[in-house]
């Protein structure tokens, strides 16, 4: 299978799982079962954990060269893509929501901004990949030698950042109530 057609996964899943999770947030509405916006976002930020756990396992003992199968990449994009589901729609249904109308524009263009940081972010963040000429990285004292200490270092961020949120939402829930 050529590695571009891995591109495809992201787009097909969002397609095919953004009516069903459009449906399961209506449900769960119904059920009056519905988590918090806070919440749906800390779930996507624990499916980016999930990803990046499965990924580190998926590549855990394989010497410089090997491959993994390709069903650890496919279940790493699959498990972000319904994570970005949970997250992005509701961030930007947020900052529509909660923003002062005379500066909804603005925050809207802060929102894509973060987006364009996380991306720049992401960049600096993928030198710390080993390579024969470099094979020790080492991020605030934890030491990268493999693929799966890289992608371990992603589930252990996205992980932090998921419990943080999720501590978090009571406050945030509370916030968003006194801005209605």
């Amino acid at each position: 299978m050529p590695t571009t057609w891995f591109q495809s996964i992201n787009p097909i899943v969002v397609v095919a799982f953004a009516p069903i999770m459009a449906t399961l947030w209506e449900t769960l509405a119904k059920h009056k079962l519905e988590p918090s916006s806070p919440v749906k976002q800390a779930i996507g930020l624990l499916l980016l954990a999930i990803g990046y756990t499965i990924i580190a396992f998926g590549t855990n003992g394989l010497e410089n060269g090997q491959k993994a199968s390709m069903w650890w990449l496919f279940a790493l994009y699959f498990i972000h893509t319904i994570g970005e589901l949970s997250l992005s729609p509701i961030g930007l249904s947020m900052v529509n929501k909660l923003s002062p109308v005379h500066l909804a524009s603005l925050l809207m263009g802060v929102w894509f901004m973060s987006n364009a940081a996380s991306n720049i972010l992401a960049g600096e963040l993928a030198t710390l990949l080993p390579t024969a000429e470099q094979p020790v990285h080492s991020f605030l004292g934890y030491q990268i030698t493999n693929l799966t200490d890289f992608f371990a270092l992603f589930a252990i961020m996205a992980g932090v950042a998921a419990i943080l949120l999720f501590c978090l939402c009571p406050l945030l829930k509370k916030m968003m109530k006194m801005r209605k």
